[in-house]
Parts: C-alpha cells; structure tokens; sequence
C-alpha cells in the first residue's frame, strides 16, 4: 500500500513541476513616471514601460519577478546577475550598448527643460539657461545628468540622489530648471496643475530612444522580445 502512495504521489508531482513557468526577473527604477514607478497606495510597480513588460511575460508564459535598481547602478546590476532584463525609461547610449544587449526602440523622446510654469519664455534656450544666475538640478546617475554636465558651462548645476527630488527642488525654487525626456516633462506638466511646465516639448534638444537591456547572455529573450515587440497591433 506503500508502494502504491508513493508511486501515485510520484506521478501526480511531475505534471505540477512541468507547469511551472520559468521566472523573467526584471529590474527598474521605479522613479520615472509614466513609464514605471512605485504605487504607494497599491504597494506596486506601474507604468507604461512596467505593462509593456508584464505583457510580454504573459504572452510568453513567464513569470515575473521585479528587482529594485538606481540608475547610478542600473548596468553594474544588470551585469552582476541581479536581474534578466531592465526596463523604465532607459535611453540608448553607447556605453550601454557596450555593456549590455539592447532591444529594438520601444519609444522615442528627447530632452527639453522643465520649469515653473510662466518661466518657459526665460528659459527657451540652452543659452539662455546656461546663464550664472540659473541653477539646473538633475539626477545622478542617468542621461539627464550626463546632458547637463555637457552642456552647461556658467549655470550652478546640482545632482541629486534620485529622480523624484528634481520636480521638489524646482517646486521649492531650489533649482530653476531640469532637463529631462519630453516623456517625464510633458506628464509633469499634466499632474501638477500649471506649476511645471515643458519647455518647446516638440522640439526637443535630442533624438532619444527608450530601449529594454538585456544581459549579454540572453541573446535569445532579447530576440525573442524584439520579435514580439515588432509583431504588436
């Protein structure tokens, strides 16, 4: 009788071993509306880029599990095996080409300034912005900051620790402008209600391409993503 228990026990335990899905595990910011961050009041990643993903993993039959990163770091994480893939308004680059697998464009954008509303016309220019009376704050560690630091030669420029402090300092006339993509300004101007404004948001400074990194060991997912990707209505 025995025998027979673990032998049923046996047979019945594959088919729920076969079943489960192998686990996608993807990292982001979760600091960069719309495209993904940190709901609060649901204790949950959301976001344009965090639908695109999980849509992606059910379509696919994977599990997912999300990994919280910085963007300081994002590629230091990725290559030390915390995650699979990252995604959340990631900008092609060249140094992350390098280090990492990139997907095909999933969205284009590119920088443009982020001011008090009223303020658009003071600041319509990269000359006029880079002036020794302005102060430009940015975020460590991402293409805004690398953008600034490029760019600015008299303006006082901050870096902060993380991607929500920027708006906190302009809200606080700490800091007169951010650069960011026309992404994240055009969406701040919508929620905060005529405090922030998008400078000139179509006609950005750049061309940008948000991409998904993969690690250098899943050729395979990364194909198998772009293949899916370019295959949506």
């Amino acid at each position: 009788m025995k025998r027979l228990l673990l032998l049923f026990a046996l047979l019945v335990s594959v088919p729920i071993l076969a079943a489960q899905a192998e686990t996608l595990v993807v990292g982001t910011t979760g600091d960069y509306k719309p495209l993904t961050w940190y709901d609060a009041a649901s204790g949950t990643l959301v976001g344009r880029d965090i639908d695109l993903i999980t849509e992606f993993a059910d379509d696919q039959g994977f599990a997912i599990r999300f990994v919280t990163t910085t963007w300081p770091t994002l590629t230091a994480d990725l290559l030390a095996g915390k995650f699979d893939v990252a995604i959340g308004g990631i900008s092609r680059t060249r140094q992350r080409a390098e280090d990492a697998l990139l997907s095909v464009t999933i969205e284009e954008t590119g920088k443009v300034a982020l001011v008090r509303c009223g303020e658009e016309e003071r600041y319509g220019s990269i000359e006029a912005i880079d002036q020794a009376g302005t102060t430009v704050v940015e975020n460590r560690g991402g293409t805004n900051a690398q953008f600034a630091l490029a760019k600015l030669m008299n303006a006082v420029l901050i870096i902060v620790p993380d991607n929500e402090q920027p708006f906190v300092y302009l809200f606080d006339k700490r800091a007169d402008v951010m650069f960011t993509d026309s992404i994240e300004a055009v969406y701040q101007q919508q929620v905060t209600n005529g405090l922030l404004c998008a400078v000139k948001p179509d006609e950005p400074y750049t061309r940008v391409e948000k991409v998904v990194m993969f690690a250098k060991d899943e050729a395979d997912l990364l194909a198998r993503f772009n293949d899916w990707f370019e295959a949506r209505d």
